[in-house]
Order: structure tokens, then C-alpha cells, then sequence
């Protein structure tokens, strides 16, 4: 399947998704038992969380072996049977690659640890006591204030970015870069088809100790000539939550070929919160003058918190007020532990935004539950309070697993207006008023009306100032952000999509449509 695709990428946490041995844990297998699920949804690209030894303190990013697989997930068989599975159904897959950090516990460490002065001993950023420069903060404010950590064996200080057990990579060292090429190598030559790159500007910016810092143009872009060596049409996606004018230079030298877009994330919840559509159109102004749609990914939220790094103080605390009033549900002062449904307080509200993320410019990504607007558990610290294990069906495993039990199954998925016997696969498959199925209504409206994100583009609508309003072809979807009705009169006729609340020339709270117009789309002065 060749970038972009028509239809979304569909995140997957395989930990929680599905276990097919009963032992409480997902796995490989039970990924592949489920293809047809993701393939009826209208993913064209899969997204595997990582796969790789680990004691999964950090959700598996802290990696003990880059090119293994954790055994409580399946062994090299079991991911060759999904890399099959997937792309008998034409399903592409994408790993992640973590090589902003390895785990303490991963071979190259324990030899560095022995002898800075090592081979390994170079793979990593040391110093005889703490370097402080200004800037340079743990991501986890409170949970770990500190960057720098102490090694006996070492008798030396090693910097962390994240937790203390993910000591940093240097990635300016030309083996850790050559390291990085064969671990992507040996998973190209397993049948993936492209990466997703964590911390993707973190790993590369300088630490506080000389020849540590490479620069992210020249880094990304030799990587992605090596790769290309072995698979032509290899595809790069880089985490990158930074400005667009600082992501651009990733996309213009082809480092990489797409990004996850936290800038109209941001500016999405802000309008949210606002109920008015500038802060998206502002967003999309900005980005279309640094790159093009259809490299951009574009979610609602992720699997860690909801990073609202790249708002205004006043605004942050705008959006943390609307959506996470309650101190519990902030995490880090940056963001909200929240999940995706429970935010939109109501179904009207969310079944628009999952509209919205189908009509905006670029990508969709959705991850594994918010198809059928999972919950969220906020008795759980930190950010695993928005991971619930995926909810299959009505019964005490949550359809997830045989083990009713398992780690993974949080309480309010036992009970409360998320639980699963409220709200699980099998249910909604037979419900035509399902979010399950307005999932895949919007994956079949989308490839049909032929938007593919290059040229959707706003489009003005007097008088109905909480409408986001967006045109590409002949093809035009209105998204009321408000529980007020809309007036939005078209000029020219058209023929619905697919719509709810819309009628006719008025679109109801939290209500949506698409439309296939018959000449220029225009809008009558309406009055709200």
C-alpha cells in the first residue's frame, strides 16, 4: 500500500488488544485473528506499538532488544503469519523504532557500564558529574525530575531524556547510526513496510556533552537512502511535537515521509473548547505553507497524554479547563490523562469529532478502541488511565481475554458507562447506529468522495461562526462545534454522503455532513 493512504492507520497496542492463549496478555496471534475487524474499518495501515523484549515499565519503550520479539507476545512465526495475514487483506504494516534510548537492561548498556571507554561504552552520553544547561528538562515532570543518574559499575553519570531506566542514545556516533540501519534492515527483510520514529527531534538534538548533537535534516534523510536500498517504497513517520516551521525540513529533504501533526492537534482541542473553528483553520494555514497535507497524520488522541505543548499558557489552561476540570485528570502540567469519548461528554459530540478527523487535511490515525469510543480509567496512575484493554465483547474478559483477570483489563471497563458490556465490538457490529459503524461509514464516504487531503481547503460560511467547513474537489463536510444549531444554506445543490443532524439548510448540535456539490462551494448568509 503505497503513501498516503485512502483510508486511516490503525494504532495498535498488541499488549492489550487481543490474547489468544489465555494467559492474560495480547499477543502477535491474536493481532492476526482480528485482521478482518481492522480491515472492515477501512485501515490501510497498521501501526504496531512496540513488539520487542521488554520489562514494559515505559509501555515497551524501554527496549532490552531491538530486534527481538517480547516472547509473551509470539516469536518470529507469529509475526510472519501477521505480515502475511495483513497483506493478503492489503493492509501495510509500520513498527515502531525507539532509538531515542534502549532499556538499562539491553546488552549495549551492560557493556557500557563495564567500560565507558567501550565501543558501547560510546553508544551512550556520560559525564564524571551532572552537566546542567538551561532547556534541558525530563518529559516527566514529577515523576522524574532528574536527567542525569548515577551507575556504580560505571563509577559515571549517564543522561536520560525520559525515565532512568532509558539511558540516551548518541546518535551522532556513526556505529549508533549504522546500528540503527540494521535494526530497521532486519525488520524490512521480515515484510515491514515502514517505521514510525519515536522522539524523532529529541533523539537527535544535542545533549549537554560535546559531539553528541547531529543534525535531524542530514540524519533522516541518510537514513531513509539507506532504507530505501533495501525496500524502494519504505515509508518514515516521525513523532515530531514540534512547530510545523521546524518539522518542515524533515519533510521537504524526504527524511521522512510523513508526521504525526501535534500542531492542529492542539489547535483542534482548542476550538473544541472555544466552539469555533479559527484555531483549526489557523493551524491549517500555517501548515499548508510548510508541508504538504497528505504528510501529515492527523489524530484526536494518541496513547499518552494529550500534549498541549505547542498552545499559549492562557490558552493550555483554556483547553485543560473544558475538557479536564478535575485535577486528576492532568498530567505533567502540559496535558490530560483523559481518554477520547469521555472527553466529548456526550455521543453526538464525539461521533462529530470522529467525522472531523476524516475530513481534516492529511491522515487519519485512530488507535485500537476508539473506533467504538472506549473509555478511560482514571483510578490508574499516569498515563495508562487512557490504555484499556480493547473490549470485544460483553463478557468478564472483555471479549480481550479468557482471564478476567488480566492485568491489563482496567476496573471501569467492569463497570460504568464505558464498561464493556456497554460498549464493545460485537454489539456495535450489529448496530447501524453504532460508532463502529460510523467508523466505517466515514472510512467509505472518505475514499469515495475522493478526499485525499491535498486540496481540502476552509471554506467561509457567514453567520455560522462554530462550523468547520471544508472543501476538496466536489466534495465539502460541515462539523458543527457547538450544541447551538447552525444555519449553513448552500448556494449550490448537492447530494448527501452522510450526515447526522443535518437538515437540509440547518445543521443541529454537534451535528456534521458531507456533501457532493454540483459546481463552486458557496454558502448563503445563514443566522445561528
Amino acid at each position: 500500500m503505497s503513501w498516503p493512504p485512502t483510508g486511516f492507520v490503525y494504532g495498535i497496542d498488541v499488549a492489550r488488544f487481543r490474547d489468544s492463549n489465555g494467559d492474560g496478555i495480547g499477543d502477535l496471534a491474536g493481532v492476526t485473528d482480528r485482521l478482518e475487524h481492522i480491515r472492515d474499518l477501512g485501515a490501510q495501515w497498521i501501526w504496531l506499538l512496540p513488539i520487542f523484549p521488554s520489562l514494559r515499565r515505559d509501555n515497551g519503550y524501554d527496549v532490552d532488544d531491538h530486534e527481538g520479539i517480547d516472547p509473551r507476545f509470539g516469536d518470529l512465526d507469529d509475526f510472519a503469519a501477521l505480515i502475511d495475514g495483513c497483506h493478503r487483506l492489503g493492509i501495510s504494516v509500520m513498527l515502531d523504532l525507539v532509538v531515542h534510548h534502549t532499556s538499562d537492561r539491553h546488552r549495549w548498556f551492560l557493556d557500557a557500564r563495564r567500560d565507558r571507554g567501550s565501543a558501547h561504552g560510546h553508544y551512550y552520553v556520560w559525564a564524571d558529574e551532572p552537566i546542567e544547561i538551561p532547556g534541558d528538562t525530563n518529559v516527566f515532570p514529577g515523576e522524574e525530575d532528574a536527567v542525569w543518574s548515577y551507575d556504580e559499575t560505571a563509577a559515571g553519570w549517564y543522561h536520560h531524556q525520559f525515565y532512568a531506566y532509558q539511558p540516551d542514545l548518541n546518535l551522532a556516533n556513526e556505529d549508533v547510526a549504522e546500528e540503527v540501519v540494521g535494526i530497521a534492515t532486519t525488520w524490512l527483510r521480515r515484510g515491514v513496510d515502514g517505521f514510525r520514529i519515536d522522539a524523532a527531534i529529541p533523539a537527535v538534538n544535542p545533549k549537554p556533552t560535546d559531539g553528541t548533537g547531529v543534525n535531524e535534516k542530514d540524519f533522516y534523510q541518510k537514513l531513509h537512502a539507506r532504507l530505501s536500498e533495501v525496500r524502494p517504497d519504505v515509508v518514515l513517520m516521525g513523532e515530531a511535537d514540534v512547530p510545523p516551521e521546524s518539522m518542515a525540513p524533515l519533510l521537504q529533504s524526504r527524511g521522512m515521509d510523513a508526521v504525526l501533526d501535534f500542531t492542529l492537534n492542539n489547535s483542534l482541542f482548542l476550538a473544541l473548547a472555544r466552539e469555533d473553528p479559527g484555531p483549526v483553520y489557523d493551524a491549517l494555514d500555517r501548515l499548508d505553507r510548510t508541508s504538504r497535507p497528505a504528510c501529515r497524520v492527523n489524530f484526536v488522541r494518541n496513547v499518552d497524554e494529550l500534549d498541549l505543548q505547542q498552545l499559549h499558557d492562557d490558552e493550555r489552561t483554556e483547553v485543560m479547563r473544558a475538557f479536564g476540570p478535575a485535577p486528576d485528570m492532568l498530567l505533567y502540567g502540559r496535558g490530560l490523562r483523559r481518554g477520547w469519548a469521555p472527553m466529548m461528554g456526550t455521543p453526538e459530540r464525539f461521533r462529530m469529532t470522529l467525522s472531523l478527523l476524516a475530513a481534516l487535511p492529511g491522515v487519519p490515525l485512530i488507535m485500537q478502541g476508539q473506533e467504538i469510543g472506549i473509555g478511560e480509567d482514571l483510578s490508574v496512575e499516569g498515563r495508562d488511565a487512557c490504555r484499556p484493554a480493547m473490549q470485544w465483547t460483553a463478557e468478564a474478559g472483555v471479549g480481550f481475554s479468557t482471564r478476567a483477570d488480566s492485568p491489563y483489563i482496567l476496573p471501569a471497563q467492569r463497570e460504568g458507562p464505558f464498561a464493556a458490556a456497554r460498549v464493545n465490538v460485537l454489539d456495535q457490529s450489529g448496530d447501524e447506529r453504532s460508532h463502529l459503524a460510523l467508523a466505517r461509514a466515514l472510512a467509505r464516504t472518505r475514499q469515495a468522495s475522493g478526499v485525499d487531503g491535498e486540496i481540502a481547503r476552509p471554506v467561509p460560511i457567514p453567520g455560522a461562526g462554530s462550523v468547520v467547513a471544508l472543501a476538496g474537489g466536489d466534495t465539502v463536510t460541515l462539523h458543527n462545534l457547538s450544541a447551538r444549531p447552525q444555519v449553513v444554506t448552500p448556494l449550490t445543490d448537492a447530494d448527501v454522503l452522510l450526515a447526522e443532524a443535518w437538515h437540509g439548510d440547518v445543521l443541529g448540535p454537534y451535528g456534521f455532513v458531507w456533501l457532493r456539490t454540483r459546481g463552486e462551494a458557496r454558502f448563503a448568509r445563514g443566522t445561528s
